[in-house]
Parts: C-alpha cells; sequence; structure tokens
C-alpha cells in the first residue's frame, strides 16, 4: 500500500481566480520512471537538484514532467590512480622528513 495515489493533483488558485492544475508522482513512481531507487531520488530531492519537487509530511512528490537530473558523478578518470601516486609520494621522503 502507498502513502499516496499514483498521481497528485494539486489546485492552485492564483490572485485573479483562475486554477491551474497540477499534476505529481511520488519518489517510487519516478524511481521506476528513471530507472533508479527510491533513495537515490530522495536524495536527489533533498539536494535541489529535482525542480519543483516538494516535501509532503514524510514523502517528496515530483512534478509528473520532471526530467531526470544529469548524472553529476566523475567520469573524467582524474581519480584514477590517485592512491598510487600518494602511495609513491609518501615513499619518496627520506629518514630526515624531507622529500628527495
Amino acid at each position: 500500500m502507498t502513502l499516496f495515489p499514483r498521481k497528485y493533483i494539486i489546485c492552485l488558485h492564483l490572485l485573479i481566480g483562475d486554477v491551474v492544475m497540477l499534476e505529481y508522482m511520488s519518489a517510487i513512481k519516478a524511481a521506476e520512471k528513471w530507472g533508479i531507487s527510491k533513495r537515490r531520488v530522495t536524495v536527489l530531492c533533498n539536494t535541489g537538484r529535482i525542480a519543483g519537487a516538494s516535501l509532503v509530511g514524510k514523502s517528496w512528490i515530483i512534478p509528473a514532467d520532471a526530467q531526470k537530473p544529469p548524472d553529476a558523478r566523475i567520469k573524467s578518470g582524474k581519480y584514477i590512480g590517485f592512491k598510487e601516486a600518494q602511495r609513491a609520494k609518501k615513499q619518496a621522503v627520506n629518514k630526515d622528513g624531507e622529500y628527495e
């Protein structure tokens, strides 16, 4: 059983009297739609990477037309070999604690 129905409809009454209907989906539905975990969706919401996401109670609601944010992980490979370089740097220190 889910806390929210599959689609959320929120009515916003504007100052001029018009009504705008917005559709929302839960974090679980967004995870299924984007092919990632629910936990990853909540992390993206917490960090503000999903535009229009709102916390309602303990659950996130996300606009139905929201796009999956791009992956911000390092893909350049700059971190590859970092540990080996640090290890070599430490081994370059002589007995007096100075670099050779």
